[in-house]
């Protein structure tokens, strides 16, 4: 049987844009997976991937949300 999710290291990251603060969890696919993640509070472009290391984000404060130019 494959395995589907381990689950990998947790850390913080921060809009640039904004300065909402992300609890970040990064989960182990055995495939690959392609998909990006947007700040829920300005809409910035936080992240792209394509890759097995596929991050999981959890808001954990806002910042000033200001409509992002990088959509």
């Amino acid at each position: 049987m494959a395995q589907t999710w381990t689950h990998g290291s947790e850390d913080n990251e921060t809009c640039p844009n904004c300065n909402s603060i992300y609890r970040v969890t990064t989960f182990r696919l055995p495939t690959r997976d392609s998909d990006y993640f947007d700040c829920q509070v300005c809409g910035y472009r936080i992240r792209e991937w394509n890759d097995t290391e596929v991050p999981s984000f959890t808001l954990i404060q806002r910042g000033q949300a200001e409509e992002s130019e990088n959509k």
